[in-house]
């Protein structure tokens, strides 16, 4: 029923329902199953099925699967509800097990490695306001204001230079997006950079690409800090910066060592697409050389190229 949907190109809006209607019958598979048996052999090195006495003829690997939509059955609409992408087995096992893609608030104990928080800093020229924050975040990201769960940063006004990184759940990344977005058309956020998952096939996402001024798509995958300041958490894909402003020059220096930028050609005061194309070619072309520095060389560099911009 997925494959049809989707060569019919039908559309995410159907193919979602059609998709769960696919996982809630392979876990129905799974419940009717018979439990593993001992001695039921796995899958071997030639990836051969093996047919077993109650004659469903599944690889290993798929009764597996089953088990676990089985075994997991009540959390499906709930994972349905958690993503705006079409669900998959695969996307519903992690969810499952507990394994969500993307960082949650603070609450759940993911901060944002100085580095990413440092680079933001630089090319807003300081973070006056960071809305969807804790105590701890802050030993990090220093914003002269910030908005903790228990404040509700929904409820509050954001002015100035923001610093975002929202809590990641479907809800409320998509509320904390429409309000930055809100409050850079009213001119009370000047400027603002929003760490997420790149999740471009969301609303929230397109909605986010369609009227910045620069994107970088971090290299790698974030690995977010714990309490105690180490690397502890790691989602599923990849994160993206995002950057609204008037300093897209600055935001693309400040973020090139980190992964490829990207500028807005629809928004204004970033420069022609040939003068995208020359630059992009010369930060390519200075990462690579940046990449094959010691690390205290990396930093004088960076810090030559950030004078001279600014002269």
């Amino acid at each position: 029923m997925s494959s049809y949907a989707s060569q019919l190109k039908a559309g995410i809006d159907i193919e979602r329902p059609i998709s769960l209607g696919v996982l809630k019958i392979k876990a129905k598979i799974g419940e009717l199953m018979p439990a593993k048996q001992p001695g039921e052999r796995g899958q071997g090195r030639g990836g051969d099925k093996s047919i077993e006495p109650d004659g469903i003829d599944l690889s290993p690997q798929t009764r597996v699967a089953y088990r676990k939509l089985a075994k997991s059955v009540e959390k499906l609409d709930e994972y349905y509800e958690s993503t705006d992408d079409v669900p998959t087995q695969s996307g519903f096992i992690s969810y499952a097990a507990g394994v969500h893609v993307g960082k949650a608030s603070g609450e759940n104990e993911w901060y944002t490695p100085p580095v990413y928080v440092e680079a933001a800093r630089e090319a807003m020229g300081g973070i006056d306001m960071d809305p969807a924050s804790c105590d701890i975040a802050q030993a990090i990201v220093k914003a002269k204001k910030h908005y903790t769960i228990k404040d509700d940063g929904l409820s509050k006004k954001w002015r100035g230079r923001v610093f975002l990184n929202p809590p990641y759940s479907k809800e409320l990344c998509g509320k904390f997006v429409e309000k930055l977005t809100g409050h850079v058309e009213d001119s009370h956020v000047t400027q603002a950079c929003v760490l997420v998952n790149n999740a471009t096939e969301t609303a929230w996402g397109r909605d986010l690409l369609a009227k910045c001024s620069a994107v970088c798509f971090i290299a790698g995958r974030i690995k977010f800090l714990g309490k105690t300041g180490e690397p502890a958490n790691s989602p599923l894909q990849g994160q993206m910066v995002v950057y609204f402003g008037d300093q897209a020059q600055e935001f693309s220096a400040a973020f090139a060592l980190l992964g490829s930028v990207l500028l807005n050609q629809s928004r204004e005061g970033v420069g022609t697409l040939d003068e995208f194309r020359r630059s992009s070619n010369r930060m390519d072309t200075m990462r690579r050389i940046v990449n094959e520095l010691e690390p205290h060389e990396a930093t004088v560099a960076r810090d030559w190229i950030l004078e001279r911009i600014n002269q």
